[in-house]
């Protein structure tokens, strides 16, 4: 009988991306045919939901509500109690879903609440699941321990969307973008974008934008689209995100979830980060993919999650980095 997997791993969708690590090295020690469920953050966790390894996605629109008090995650033992699993895999390093793994019924239990794995501070996100993974894994086994996601076809998304040759993907918006009272300091400006889009009309290079519904007026009040930048903002599903991702000739983003979707599909990306540590949070690189960081290396970087980055007015290290920069790189990688 195939074994039954229960893989728990609800966060945002750089968090999701991260944690498809494990599904390769599970395939290798139990067999293609194993069968793996994942738990995920409602609306997020649909990236796996045109991935053939994925059987079954269980969506909790709240982490943090109490065991009893929440249908989704009732949902889940429910099921468990008819159709237990052979191992479930808790990927939380948190308390939020101890009561549901206690709960569960499964013959193998990995993670908390019946082990905490300590993560370093300073290696990458990637990295450290590694450390949960070989507490039941062998060396054969993670050597695939890294992230990888299929969503829909290439073909299919660029037929939809009418997009024909190649194209780059461009990622303005993320997921502090609208936050009100605060500096978006992940943010590259805008006006940095607006000279984007007119270099790469010069070089006649097309792209497409990618971002949420509420990003659909981004640059309304900044500059005009020229003819060379299709607008997908608020048009694509979270598979066809993937699917775009993997079409494309590169992505040109900061530091957000379609970076690590890239990384993933093994699409080169080309990262704009300023405050936040790349080295831990950064797209993940492998032998399969090219990830190429661009950063203006100031001197107080990273400082995210400091006391440096409350006091910060003016997001230097985001304006620093230079749209004629980002192009020369792409322009290397295309002789």
């Amino acid at each position: 009988m195939p074994k039954k997997i229960l893989v728990i791993r609800a966060g945002q969708l750089g968090d999701t991306v991260y944690a498809s690590s494990i599904i390769e090295p599970l395939r290798h020690r139990f067999g293609s045919d194993c069968i793996i469920d994942w738990v995920g953050k409602t609306g997020i966790v649909r990236v796996y939901s045109e991935d053939s390894r994925i059987n079954r996605i269980f969506e909790v629109k709240s982490r943090n509500t109490p065991l009893f008090f929440n249908p989704d995650k009732l949902r889940i033992i429910w099921h468990a109690f008819f159709q237990p699993y052979d191992y479930i895999v808790n990927l939380e390093l948190g308390n939020i879903f101890n009561s549901l793994v206690r709960l569960c019924r499964s013959s193998h239990k990995i993670g908390m609440p019946y082990r905490y794995f300590e993560e370093p501070k300073t290696t990458h996100a990637v990295d450290n699941l590694k450390i949960i993974y070989r507490s039941f894994l062998d060396d054969d086994d993670m050597t695939l321990a890294y992230p990888a996601i299929s969503g829909t076809h290439p073909d299919t998304v660029r037929e939809k969307f009418k997009l024909a040759g190649d194209f780059y993907v461009l990622v303005p918006a993320n997921s502090h973008m609208h936050k009100t009272g605060t500096i978006n300091h992940r943010a590259w400006p805008l006006d940095h974008w607006c000279r984007l889009f007119k270099l790469l009309e010069k070089e006649n290079l097309q792209a497409v934008i990618i971002g949420g519904e509420a990003e659909q007026n981004l640059f309304e009040q900044h500059c005009k689209l020229p003819p060379n930048i299709k607008d997908l903002t608020g048009q694509t599903s979270f598979t066809e995100l993937v699917g775009l991702t993997k079409a494309a000739r590169g992505v040109i983003t900061t530091d957000t979830g379609p970076s690590h979707i890239a990384s993933a599909v093994d699409t080169p990306v080309y990262a704009l980060i300023g405050p936040t540590n790349y080295k831990r949070t950064g797209p993940y690189k492998t032998e399969h993919n090219v990830v190429h960081i661009l950063t203006s290396n100031m001197h107080c970087s990273p400082c995210y999650h400091t006391e440096r980055l409350l006091n910060c007015k003016n997001n230097e290290c985001m304006q620093r980095i230079i749209p004629d920069e980002v192009l020369q790189k792409i322009l290397q990688d295309r002789k």
